[in-house]
């Protein structure tokens, strides 16, 4: 993770709005100012709306997971909010946290620690958060953007306060259905029916919220930036030139299949002798899986957490990279850094996964949970640098479809589209509730 620091929001709300509480003031419970929001700016705001349709959007993007920890959602929520203000927008990322934020981050409330789909999440869950929501919502967005947005409990709050058209992002795939909808989608509905526009990361995350709340999707993929992948980097000290490197990166957990990678190294050393793994990344599985290492001989590092910016010096080096995953992936941000820095790729023939690589002959396609089909495909790009250049390089080409600014310019689109203009008295876009009738004096008391 990038570098942390404590910060308020940005003052993004525009003239005759004021937004004066501060974060600390939310972690320490005390009281704070209230929170007032002027109606003649903002109306004006949003009369603009239909009528200029290059004016710069205000947009709040919510976190579902603790915003503070290493993820993949997270870190795409960053990269589209980076990409949004690069093309002018303003932009404030809000969600739990557990710690410290990156600048311009607000904190919704801390986090609770639990494990969801065999991934240890942070879900907000601190009585402060509603309150925290509801100040944050008097703000004068154009359009407040969800990633999964069914997701408890933070989402739900701002589902149900939230007067700006909401848009919502699923990520989250499952081969075996999704639990939490199976069990409480009856009294998910309402809340589902209040967003403007649905989006899906994938066609397999899109299967896996269509099978429960039937309705219209939008496919827009994950995004990275092609440029920090592209760039050529120094090769690490911790990647010895003499050695072929199998890369990993990605948590340690049983779903990642690691454990299968591990044991297909002593097959690829019997004849790719100088092959070695590296793995990056930290997991509660790190233990079995040092020990698992040890006792097959394993030619295995494990190297834990590397930040961010670093990371595209290790896809650049490595011979290949490999995404053994057993299921549960809606998409693979690995595989796609792993295909803009021109490295040849091995990953699990699964849905998220056979999207993203099937068509584009970057790499190989394996059964998931099979040492063997790994190891098998390992060595002959291991053996033959030329062959796996020339898929590298095919990688590279499908990943510049995926550029975090192209991703920004569909989120526009459909931030523009549902961001119509709310009268007051008007029935509001988002949930067939009123605008307020008079919100001069609109005030968040606290209590």
């Amino acid at each position: 993770m990038l570098g942390h620091r404590t910060m308020t929001g940005p003052p993004i709300d525009g003239p005759g709005a004021t937004f004066s509480a501060s974060q600390n003031d939310e972690r320490t419970g005390k009281d704070e100012p209230r929170a007032t929001l002027s109606a003649s700016p903002n109306d004006e705001h949003r009369a603009t709306l239909s009528g200029s349709p290059n004016r710069p959007l205000r947009i709040a993007i919510i976190a579902p997971y603790d915003l503070s920890a290493d993820g993949g959602i997270n870190n795409q929520i960053r990269a589209q909010a980076r990409a949004l203000r690069g093309l002018g927008h303003v932009v404030q990322v809000a969600g739990p946290a557990s710690g410290p934020l990156q600048e311009g981050e607000l904190s919704l409330g801390g986090s609770v620690a639990v494990t969801l789909g065999g991934t240890e999440s942070g879900l907000g869950v601190d009585p402060r958060a509603l309150r925290a929501v509801g100040r944050l919502l008097q703000r004068a967005f154009d359009v407040v953007h969800i990633h999964e947005p069914l997701t408890p409990l933070v989402p739900w709050m701002v589902l149900m306060r939230a007067h700006a058209p909401l848009v919502g992002t699923f990520h989250v795939h499952r081969e075996d259905g999704h639990r939490l909808y199976a069990a409480w989608g009856w009294a998910l509905q309402p809340l589902a029916r209040r967003l403007r526009a649905r989006v899906a990361v994938s066609d397999a995350a899109r299967r896996t919220v269509a099978a429960h709340f039937p309705a219209e999707y939008e496919i827009v993929p994950d995004g990275i930036d092609t440029d920090t992948f592209r760039i050529p980097r120094p090769r690490p000290g911790a990647m010895p030139a003499d050695r072929r490197i199998v890369l990993y990166v990605g948590r340690l957990e049983p779903r990642k299949g690691v454990e299968y990678l591990i044991r297909a190294m002593p097959l690829v050393q019997q004849r790719v002798r100088d092959a070695t793994l590296l793995v990056i990344g930290e997991g509660a599985d790190r233990a079995r899986l040092t020990r698992l290492a040890a006792d097959l001989g394993a030619a295995a590092h494990f190297c834990g957490r590397v930040a961010d910016e670093d990371l595209p010096a290790y896809y650049q080096s490595a011979d290949v990279v490999c995404s053994p995953a057993l299921g549960g992936e809606s998409f693979g941000v690995v595989l796609l850094e792993a295909m803009a820095s021109g490295t040849a790729i091995v990953a699990s023939r699964i849905d998220g996964y056979e999207a993203l690589v099937g068509g584009a002959d970057c790499g190989r396609l394996v059964t998931p949970a099979d040492a063997d089909a790994i190891a098998a495909a390992l060595c002959p790009l291991l053996d033959d640098r030329p062959h796996s250049r020339l898929l590298g390089a095919r990688g590279a080409a499908r990943a510049r479809d995926y550029d975090c600014r192209s991703i920004a310019a569909r989120l526009e689109e459909i931030y523009r589209r549902v961001a119509t203009p709310i009268t007051r008295g008007s029935v509001c876009p988002v949930a067939g509730r009123r605008a307020p009738r008079d919100p001069i004096h609109l005030q968040e008391r606290d209590g």
